[in-house]
């Protein structure tokens, strides 16, 4: 008698699980039976990230999308952004073999339809109703099979972003082993950059650190890197490739909402388009810089897919960004790419008069932002009295209240923003003032505020 499945795979956008115990090649079979139903596209397209558990999950996958009946072409090993671009080039649904940043022992799949849509959260509850459900039979006819690389028109895309003449800045990339080790040479070599790579063998056992930029302890050996080498800066990749963090020449960090900002005013300044997507817990910085060179800022709950599902909805946005280092670009049809915004970074600093190493002090004496703090809720009944609460008490004192995700209490010189968890008992708290003794004060009040009313 098979194993059931555990419906714990199936996230708010995507499926992930431990292999082989919460996902296997029978669980990926019947995922691909079951999208092929859904999906109800000609031909699936199928790509896969470097895991060591990725090469067996995508041959089952495709088994079950072509014994639907359904074509399959598989573009093989590639970055979560060259999927999503691959996908958003033609008519096609597809899914990648991927598990993102999470360690080695990992894996998962993520689903979009043609041109590159992705499933909505009531979508992906529909599909796990067919996944746990009954299988159709298999198809009396069977899909064919057939083989694409698309990194070269891929690569071409994102260089022909190139506007600027980057200056000759030295700086270390690390690939983590993961996916981003197959395009940085192809990208940077020749723009007159001086790249000192690291870990760009694919390498599914993820043998230096695990790929998930986040995590201190992760990005050590690329600060070691950084300082050993005299480097004006450092990037780090996650295991797909689709996000990038930013350390500078000591190893510190780059703030997120700095990095959107950045990329943002540039892009706004350089296009017709003026629009710019964030999350309600990015930092003011962005609306300031994107005010300042004529652009508007648009603010969407947090995550990267409803990101997207906003800008394709909306084509007069250039970019959108979310704070753990995901930026989507539109002209690779809303895919949220390290490799581009590493690329976009370099140039964006690169026509500033401004060292980097100013801009990053200026923020950092201008904007003081706290790293995002969860509270542990016995009772996430109770997460919306506490909400509920912490509403009455700012309306009083005369904040504007946003609620697009949460509660957005927002003040002329500070502001913070609480939300419930999707995947953990806990409600999350984002605060940014603009002097350093207003933080101290508010950060106090505010978390004194929640813990009492928890």
């Amino acid at each position: 008698m098979e194993k059931p499945i555990n419906p714990g795979i199936f996230k708010a956008y995507d499926i992930r699980g431990v292999y082989p115990t919460e996902l296997n090649e029978e669980i990926a079979y019947k995922i691909g039976q079951s999208f092929a139903n859904y999906a109800k596209s000609e031909s699936i397209i199928v790509g896969r990230d470097t895991r060591l558990s990725s090469p067996s999950l995508a041959e089952n996958l495709i088994k079950g999308i072509a014994d639907q009946g359904v074509n399959v072409i598989d573009i093989g090993l590639c970055s979560t952004s060259c999927f999503y671009y691959t996908v958003g080039e033609s008519e096609y649904s597809g899914i990648m073999v991927t598990a993102s940043h999470a360690s080695k022992e990992n894996n998962g799949f993520k689903m979009v339809f043609g041109k590159n849509v992705p499933l909505t959260k009531e979508q992906i509850l529909e599909l796990k109703k067919i996944v746990m459900g009954e299988q159709s039979p298999i198809s009396g006819t069977k899909g064919s099979i057939t083989e694409e690389d698309p990194t070269n028109n891929y690569v071409q895309v994102v260089k022909n972003s190139i506007k600027e003449k980057i200056k000759p800045l030295k700086v270390v990339m690390d690939a983590g082993n993961g996916m981003a080790g197959l395009y940085i040479e192809k990208v940077f070599s020749g723009l007159g950059i001086n790249i000192v790579p690291i870990f760009t063998e694919l390498d599914g056992n993820f043998p230096n650190h695990e790929t998930n930029p986040k995590l201190p302890e992760n990005r050590e050996k690329l600060k070691e890197k950084v300082i050993a080498e005299k480097a004006d800066l450092g990037f780090m990749f996650d295991g797909d490739a689709d996000r990038v963090c930013v350390i500078d020449r000591n190893g510190k960090l780059l703030d997120y909402s700095l990095l959107m900002a950045i990329l943002a005013e540039y892009r706004v300044k350089n296009s017709s388009k003026k629009k710019v997507v964030i999350e309600t817990r990015t930092s003011t910085i962005v609306h300031d810089w994107v005010g300042k060179v004529g652009g508007s800022v648009m603010v969407s709950e947090c995550w990267t897919i409803p990101i997207k599902l906003k800008m394709q909805n909306d084509p007069d946005v250039i970019i959108g960004g979310e704070t753990s280092g995901h930026y989507v670009f539109p002209e690779l049809h809303e895919a949220d790419d390290g490799i581009m915004s590493a690329l976009t970074f370099l140039q964006a600093i690169s026509v500033k008069e401004e060292p980097i190493d100013g801009i990053i002090e200026d923020f950092r004496k201008k904007y003081f932002v706290m790293d995002e703090t969860n509270f542990e809720m016995p009772n996430m009944q109770k997460a919306d009295e506490v909400i509920g609460r912490l509403r009455e008490k700012y309306s009083k004192e005369g904040a504007e209240i946003l609620e697009v995700d949460g509660l957005s209490v927002i003040f002329k010189d500070w502001w913070f923003n609480l939300r419930k968890s999707q995947s953990e008992p806990v409600i999350r708290l984002n605060f940014e003032a603009n002097k350093k003794e207003l933080y101290d004060e508010k950060k106090e009040e505010i978390i004194s505020e929640i813990k009492s009313s928890i």
